[in-house]
């Protein structure tokens, strides 16, 4: 397995633990302040005196036992972290529709896959990321690198998987692979 697909598997599964992640953290907070409140209300222990034929209710003091302190304790905190997951959840930015063309549903995959290329590769697939989409002549134009050159380097990519070439009339049209 080559160290791009790896990381490309990593990512996939944290989106998709984070996406479910914050479903479960809204869940955990929920129940958490449900519990909270419903032990901090409870009422504590009533004694019933009779005077003069009549039960007047007492409240007697009341402590919360070692047991109770402790269920505060991981109730608040377990509350209290799944609150923090969800305000600081890192939201995925740059994220686009993909489409039957294979335009990528995010850029990060592609940015990891930029940093694990050298050299001219590199630069070619900088430049194909930052458009989503761009026509071959304009790479040319924009690297300074010959024809061949980027004709090369483009199967190069094409054949590790990073992208998709298109005709476009006299010219290619090169876009990212979805992932």
């Amino acid at each position: 397995m080559s160290q791009y697909t790896y990381l490309k598997a990593e990512m996939a599964l944290k989106l998709n633990i984070g996406k479910q992640g914050i479903l479960i953290s809204a869940i955990v907070l929920v129940i958490s302040v449900l519990l909270l409140i419903d032990r901090l209300l409870a009422t504590g222990p009533v004694q019933l005196i009779l005077e003069d034929g009549r039960a007047i209710p007492i409240e007697g003091a009341s402590y919360f036992s070692l047991n109770e302190v402790l269920f505060f304790i991981m109730t608040a905190w377990l509350g209290g972290m799944s609150f923090l997951y969800i305000i600081l959840f890192p939201r995925e930015k740059g994220t686009t529709v993909t489409d039957a063309e294979g335009i990528p549903e995010n850029n990060n995959a592609a940015l990891l896959a930029a940093n694990l290329l050298e050299g001219d590769e590199k630069i070619v697939f900088r430049e194909i990321i930052d458009k989503n989409e761009i026509l071959q002549r304009e790479l040319i134009s924009k690297t300074g690198f010959s024809e061949p050159k980027v004709s090369r380097l483009l199967d190069k990519l094409e054949r590790r998987g990073l992208i998709i070439r298109k005709r476009n009339g006299m010219g290619n049209r090169i876009m990212l692979k979805n992932r």
